[in-house]
């Protein structure tokens, strides 16, 4: 059901199109930020392609939930994907299959190492009839050059907070929703489904707009403390870029941290992202975007 899907439209009408047309390239490259929506969308392409009838509820679902011969599905699990499972891959992309495609959905090609990633390539130059490649990627640097060059890439961008307070109408707290997702919808859903995950989230905001209201050296230094051990570190600083975005468009001259260039902090913010993902030392990165706000 394309309902499933948040954003993306276009993306998906000239995918859906193609496909329905039979001229997807073999080996169809998504790529943009994580939680954006990227896998939704090749699994809902997948699942059109391969069960083109949408009363075929059971079938359907099969695709979606990985229970489908003929479709398969490497999500990202967190762990670094083997190279034995991209081999019996390639093994199985040369068999056989029941459906219209033998389609194969790989979600985050930053998982791979060069040795597997290489293994992959071989499949991607010479592909067997019939097989499709959905691939993901968070970012362009995460993906070999050798195998871009032989994909279509999909580029896809945070989507608007109208989108997003669309998708989550009627839910009472849709404003915070809203604000905490940032735009991903893969986001969204979490904090819709986890409550845990979604009190955090306010409990985080709570410290963050006390700082921001009296901002000084005392309380930037206690928000380090109470956040540098923190595992839910990259969503407190997603609040705080939501923050400073809000304030650049609304253009507040008047508030406690007008002092701080916006553009340059939200530069700064995302800096910091990467930093925590590349095990920089989280105070270090905190004090960095914190210390600023002290007038």
């Amino acid at each position: 059901n394309f309902k499933m899907l948040i954003g993306h439209s276009q993306q998906w009408k000239e995918l859906l199109e193609k496909g329905r047309k039979g001229e997807l390239h073999h080996a169809e490259l998504f790529i943009g930020p994580e939680h954006v929506g990227k896998t939704k969308l090749a699994m809902l392409l997948a699942m059109e392609l391969q069960c083109p009838d949408d009363t075929l509820l059971v079938t359907r679902k099969h695709i979606l939930e990985g229970a489908d011969p003929d479709t398969l599905l490497f999500l990202d699990d967190g762990e670094i994907l083997p190279i034995e499972k991209v081999r019996e891959l390639l093994i199985r992309t040369s068999l056989s299959h029941q459906k219209p495609y033998l389609v194969v959905v790989l979600e985050n090609l930053g998982r791979l190492k060069t040795e597997t990633a290489n293994a992959l390539l071989k499949t991607l130059e010479e592909p067997a009839p019939g097989v499709l490649f959905f691939l993901t990627a968070h970012r362009e640097e995460d993906v070999l050059p050798t195998i871009r060059s032989r994909c279509h890439v999909t580029r896809f961008q945070t989507v608007s907070d109208q989108e997003i307070l669309k998708a989550c109408q009627g839910h009472p707290s849709q404003e915070e929703l809203a604000m905490f997702a940032v735009g991903r919808p893969g986001k969204l859903m979490q904090l819709i489904n986890d409550h845990d995950y979604f009190s955090t989230h306010q409990s985080m905001h709570r410290d963050l707009t006390h700082f921001l209201d009296n901002p000084s050296l005392g309380e930037a230094m206690s928000l380090v403390r109470s956040y540098e051990k923190n595992p839910l570190l990259p969503e407190l600083l997603d609040i705080l870029l939501h923050r400073v975005r809000t304030w650049a468009l609304l253009q507040k001259q008047d508030a406690p941290v007008a002092h701080v260039s916006a553009a340059d902090m939200m530069e700064k913010i995302e800096i910091g992202k990467d930093d925590l993902k590349q095990n920089v030392n989280a105070r270090l990165v905190l004090e960095n975007l914190l210390l600023p706000f002290a007038p």
